[in-house]
Formats: C-alpha cells, structure tokens, sequence
C-alpha cells in the first residue's frame, strides 16, 4: 500500500474506499489484461488521467493515478447495477488541517451519475460512524448531478457528482472540510469536460 499523507487518508475515508486513487497496486495488476483483481498505478490509463483538471485552485494535484475495479466487494452497489469493471483516474489535493479534495473520472458501459451516487450513499449508510446529513440534486457544470454531504466525527464531506461530457463517464468530487466555494471551484475545474 502506498503511505498516504493524513489529508489523502481522510479523502480516501470519505471515498469510502473507492475513490479515484485509492486502490492498491499489486504486482499482478496488469491494466492491459483481464480485469481478475483490483489495483491502480500512476500511468495505467493515460487516457483517463488525462480528463482529471490538471490544476485546481492554482496547484497541480499532490498524487494522480487511475486503474479499474471488478471485485464484487469493491464494486459495491454497483455490482447489481450490472457493472463488471469499473475504470477510474483521480488526483488528490491537501489544503492543510485534514482539507483536502479528490478529484476523479470513472468510466464503464452504461455508467451513470445515478449509479455513482447511489454507490457513494450505500458505502455513507454502510460506514460505521459516518452520518447522512443531506442530499441534493443541483446543477453541476450545467448539468443535474447529486450531491451527499456527510459526518464522520468531527470531519464534514462533501461528494458531488455529474454525468461527463462524453457518455459512460461521471466526474466525481470528493472534499473533507472543504467550504462550498472551494467545492464550487473542484467542479469548475473539470471544464466542460
């Protein structure tokens, strides 16, 4: 396992273990084979890395990353959706005092931003110590996306997400602590994308 900066740790607790950036690589993970076990690198999806803004608020992200899930614990409620492999790419950004963003892009055939909201609110319900406080529907780069705002001690996070530009693609961000203008400027960054 990569060693993870306390701010990345509580974007990725927030993520609720699958966000862009958080999986493990493996030895074995060959993201140009079948998908038998999940894992991520820097460089497996050039692709998709390249849909992750390159700056937000002035700096570049801290870590950036993509690979693919296909295990039925990491897929989580989307594995009933019908979803087999899910591909992502994410970058993080610490902001000092446990702030911090991801910010990501996942793709499978089929995808949809319902589904992707859907799977972060289950894995909200599932954590233990993680409190539901809100959800929305607003406007997310001219587009109706979802939004959860949650607790989990005295740690507030955010996760808003929004179909892509491009079908079978969702921009997701995740942010701890972070005030709605700086989550406003996470999705701004993404463009038009």
């Amino acid at each position: 396992m990569p060693r993870f900066t306390r701010a990345r740790a509580a974007v990725l607790a927030i993520a609720l273990g699958v966000a862009a950036c958080s999986g493990s690589a493996t030895t074995s993970f060959d993201p140009t084979g079948p998908c038998t076990s999940d894992g991520s690198a820097p460089g497996a999806y050039p692709a998709l890395e390249a849909q992750v803004p390159k700056m937000l608020i002035g700096a570049k992200p801290e870590h950036l990353d993509s690979g693919r899930h296909c295990t039925a614990a990491a897929l989580g409620s989307l594995a009933t959706s019908g979803v087999t492999e899910l591909r992502f790419a994410g970058g993080t950004w610490a902001f000092g005092a446990e702030r911090a963003a991801a910010l990501a892009v996942f793709t499978a055939p089929g995808l949809t931003a319902e589904q992707m909201a859907g799977f972060y609110l289950a894995g909200a319900q599932a954590a233990d110590r993680t409190q539901v406080l809100a959800q929305s529907k607003p406007m997310l780069a001219g587009r109706r996306g979802f939004r959860l705002d949650t607790q989990t001690g005295v740690r507030l996070q955010t996760v808003e997400v929004w179909p892509a530009s491009v079908g079978d693609v969702v921009n997701v961000v995740i942010t701890n602590d972070l005030p709605d203008a700086r989550i406003a400027d996470a999705v701004s960054a993404f463009g038009s994308n």
